[in-house]
């Protein structure tokens, strides 16, 4: 299936960002001043002509090299001082001398590839450089990208870059692999092909740069495969599989942490990695915390650049030529076949979340249905419905789902709830066929037992607040930094014991059995029998379907990638 590849553009085997952190010997080529004119083949995207507003490019881990930001740091003494205070050491002799070797270690990388990227760009503007109209950062570079754009001032992007190197870092098992040759759907079909489950497409860099991120030994066999085959391969010298499902515990944990600022709005356009579309001022928080485990959309934000201004236009803060390169890759590469528009509306999945959960709680899944509309069905009380009262009665929030969905039923579509969320979507298909609307294809259900078995969480929302808060801590899947912050737990308890009573609440009803496919989950380490699985048997006409995971309670958030096969087999099916 795979042809043998070799780079065409010069950056093919040497990504930039955080998929090569800790490469040691990395130094790219001398930087190319793309905003020089110059002739050029035009591709995908390029406008004819010459005029286009200035972007500018930041490069992330990868790109950090002994000598970096010389002459940069008695250039602005003050902004190198506040960044010392911050760090607490040296940073011009680590980035300049290295004499610990820590500089491509990832909680020294970050900060200091931050701290040269603002004062190069700071220097690139006070030598006569425009500012940038829009603005885009490889992963890492994407902090200096919204700083440039005055989400935050300097120092907090500071603190924010410490803090995401710190949790990355501390994930210390994984690997990661740069696949050279086949595009991205190519790599995707062989990951299907060979049954590696646990691994990830953490970069699209260019049209035949792909970087896969995961489980160590699964890396190691998609190494060897590939190699056979004739593909180019290369084994990245990280320590962890950073923008994978491997990342989750450090999304979340950011994510608490994040909680903590305030965003001011953005003066410029800043393309986010994680959806190659632009920063909207009330995602950033959102979209930051999701790029740590997300893949780098690359390929797509700089197509979506170059919709909107010319390569001429662009240039690469610092010293390396990276990105640059991969623009002019990006920039020749023949323009994209759009697909013509299919008669048949995409297929549809609504989601419904578990205790806690909004309507983010399935972005990770989202990431890996390209071919399947994911909306996840937001209850009130929290995210953009934080200010709608709380309900605890099952009946109310089955009403409040279908009111959502009533009118999105004209595209084939499937159900799939977790914990809570299963048994609110068993109520939602019953409410469904009584009022005769159209049925899902498939139900999908996670971590809970059929629902003629009484919930085991049932009583959780009667316990006493430190009582209620240690038997969360036991169930998993709220962020350990929430523990920190005692002004979030007492804004979140409110909605989870609302969701807990729900599952008080809950009576269930003997109802003659759903004409349709049910296929329940759950992990290998939560208190669920087959048994229980096997109980949801009674509340569907067709063969039920089952599947264990390792893990607990929370086993999705590291099975995206799986689930999404599940999600489309059973769409799919007649």
């Amino acid at each position: 299936m795979f042809r043998p590849g070799r780079c065409k553009g010069g950056a093919a085997g040497c990504p930039s960002s955080e998929t090569t952190a800790e490469r040691g010997g990395h130094e790219p080529a001398g930087r190319l001043l793309c905003h020089h004119p110059r002739t050029h083949r035009r591709g995908h995207g390029v406008k004819a002509s010459a005029a286009g507003p200035p972007a500018v490019l930041f490069p992330g881990q990868g790109s950090q090299k002994r000598g970096m930001g010389a002459g940069l740091f008695d250039r602005f003494p003050e902004l190198t001082a506040r960044a010392g205070d911050v760090l607490g050491h040296d940073l011009p002799r680590l980035c300049l001398e290295d004499p610990d070797g820590r500089l491509n270690d990832t909680r020294y990388t970050q900060p200091a590839l931050y701290v040269v990227n603002a004062l190069s760009y700071q220097d690139s503007l006070e030598r006569g450089e425009p500012e940038g109209a829009y603005l885009l950062g490889h992963s890492l570079g994407e902090y200096n990208a919204l700083h440039a754009a005055g989400a935050f001032d300097f120092e907090t992007g500071l603190k924010l870059v410490v803090k995401r190197g710190e949790l990355m870092a501390r994930a210390s098992d994984g690997a990661m692999l740069a696949v050279v040759g086949p595009d991205a759907s190519e790599v995707r079909a062989f990951l299907a092909e060979e049954g590696l489950l646990r691994l990830d497409v953490a970069n699209i860099n260019t049209p035949v740069q792909t970087v896969l991120s995961g489980a160590r030994d699964e890396i190691e066999r998609a190494h060897k495969t590939l190699d056979a085959r004739g593909t180019r391969v290369a084994r990245l010298n990280v320590s962890a599989a950073f923008h994978s499902r491997f990342m989750a515990s450090a999304r979340d944990e950011f994510a608490a942490f994040l909680k903590g600022f305030r965003f001011a709005p953005l003066r410029a356009t800043v393309i986010a990695n994680l959806t190659a579309r632009p920063y909207t001022d009330q995602d950033v928080a959102a979209t930051l915390s999701e790029q740590i485990c997300g893949s780098v959309q690359w390929l797509d934000s700089v197509r979506y650049l170059l919709e909107r201004t010319t390569a001429d236009h662009c240039r690469e803060v610092g010293e390396g030529g990276v990105l640059t390169r991969m623009i002019r890759q990006i920039d020749a590469a023949p323009a994209r076949q759009v697909p013509k528009p299919q008669p048949q509306s995409r297929p549809r999945l609504f989601c419904i979340a578990y205790a806690g959960g909004d309507e983010r709680a399935y972005a990770g899944l989202a990431e890996h249905c390209p071919d399947v509309d994911v909306v996840t069905l937001e209850r009130p009380g929290r995210g953009r419905r934080a200010a709608e009262p709380l309900l605890r009665e099952p009946a109310a929030i089955v009403d409040d789902l279908l009111r959502q969905l009533r009118d999105r039923l004209d595209a084939p579509y499937a159900l799939y709830g977790h914990s809570l969320g299963a048994r609110l979507a068993l109520l939602l298909c019953r409410r469904l066929r009584a009022e005769r609307l159209p049925a899902p294809a498939h139900l999908f259900v996670s971590g809970e037992s059929g629902p003629a078995i009484p919930s085991r969480e049932r009583h959780t929302w009667e316990l006493p607040t430190d009582a209620f808060w240690d038997h969360l801590k036991e169930l998993g899947g709220i962020p350990a930094e929430l523990w920190e912050h005692p002004d979030l737990m007492a804004f979140y308890e409110p909605v989870l014991r609302a969701d807990f009573a729900a599952l008080g609440a809950y009576r269930h009803e003997d109802a003659p059995p759903l004409d349709v496919p049910v296929t329940a989950m759950a992990g290998d380490d939560e208190q669920l029998t087959r048994a229980d699985l096997e109980s949801w048997q009674r509340e569907s006409t067709r063969p039920l379907h089952t599947h264990r995971f390792p893990g607990d309670h929370f086993f999705i958030r590291a099975q995206w990638p799986a689930l999404a096969r599940i999600v489309a087999a059973g769409l799919a099916a007649p």
